[in-house]
């Protein structure tokens, strides 16, 4: 889908403080060859907070400068909010003081911040001068959390993020939206799910273990084939067709910003099925990050623009990949 008149008017982003792997192997969480297999360097750790007030951090950062009237807010915090049966949106849209129609939550897991760009441009579309501010934060704490071992391949960090999004042209514009492109694979749902039974008002809730679930459903399922192979298809044809709508190739892209997986996970589901070199995309951020939620491709961004990594008229492919699963791409052009 392409798109028109929609900019990026501000970005925010906060992460906890980097834990080297190697304090975590010391203490026994984290075990040597998984740390080189994965190349993880450090995690981000925010030990005292929680999702939402790190999204409402970010989202003070994105608004800066900023005193109108938002159309529409839209919130993700994919694990834990901090209370259940509340509304993590509203504390976040209370916390910055916003102005705005309406505020929701959205969960497309770790794709909800690249699929809410989509969402939120085509409640923009043909309103002149009206913005939305997307926002997410997540925590990944103990017991219900190991971050370091509950999902194999992939180490959790804890962060932040917002964007701002208008239908302006104003000199203070960080990129523009060029297009986006999505697409679902719902059959795949079990994948995060396994032989979990339903808690069905169980006050108790066991320590998450993905590692777990992911092994009993591929084991029923023709092993990792089949998943590899649907991922494969969805991430070219969401990525192909968000470059065809942006009129651009694939050897035009400055970065690809993929989710922080590991290596091994970064390489087989992002890199191989587009041809994409390492050194073009953000897998030196996920090494020292590790995977924050949705928030990757946000505090990716934010690190680019404020390290000066790109200038002016580079463009940019964000590549989501959500829990269930969903993929998302999205093709900025840098304007400042």
């Amino acid at each position: 889908m392409r798109h028109h008149g929609i900019t990026i008017n501000g970005i925010g982003a906060v992460t906890g403080d980097l834990t080297p792997a190697a304090d975590a192997i010391r203490a026994g969480h984290y075990s040597a060859q998984q740390a080189q297999r994965n190349h993880q360097e450090s995690v981000a750790v925010a030990p005292e907070c929680t999702g939402p007030e790190l999204a409402t951090r970010a989202g003070r950062q994105a608004l800066h400068g900023f005193h109108r009237r938002l159309d529409l807010h839209l919130h993700a915090t994919i694990h834990d909010p901090g209370i259940d049966f509340w509304s993590p949106n509203c504390f976040v849209a209370d916390q910055l003081g916003l102005d705005t129609t309406m505020t929701l939550a959205v969960n497309g897991m770790s794709n909800s911040m690249v699929a809410g760009l989509e969402l939120a441009t085509n409640v923009l579309k043909g309103q002149s001068g009206h913005a939305a501010l997307l926002t997410a934060g997540d925590t990944f704490h103990t017991p219900l959390f190991d971050r370091w071992q509950t999902d194999p391949g992939i180490t959790y960090g804890d962060a932040g993020a917002a964007v701002l999004l208008t239908r302006d042209t104003r000199a203070d514009t960080v990129a523009e939206l060029i297009s986006t492109a999505s697409c679902t694979q719902p059959q795949l749902e079990g994948l995060h799910r396994g032989n979990t039974g339903w808690y069905n008002g169980n006050t108790y809730r066991p320590p998450i273990q993905l590692r777990q679930r992911k092994a009993h459903w591929l084991a029923t399922h023709d092993g990792p084939g089949r998943l590899e192979a649907l991922n494969t298809a969805a991430v070219s044809t969401v990525v192909k067709q968000a470059l065809y709508d942006a009129e651009i190739e694939l050897d035009d892209l400055c970065y690809l910003l993929c989710p922080h997986y590991g290596a091994p996970l970064t390489h087989r589901h992002c890199l191989a099925p587009l041809g994409i070199p390492e050194e073009r995309s953000s897998a030196f951020l996920a090494r020292r990050y590790g995977h924050m939620g949705a928030c990757d491709h946000i505090v990716d961004l934010h690190h680019l623009l404020t390290r000066r990594l790109v200038t002016a008229g580079d463009h940019i492919a964000l590549l989501g990949i959500g829990v269930g699963m969903t993929w998302t791409a999205a093709i900025l052009r840098i304007t400042n």
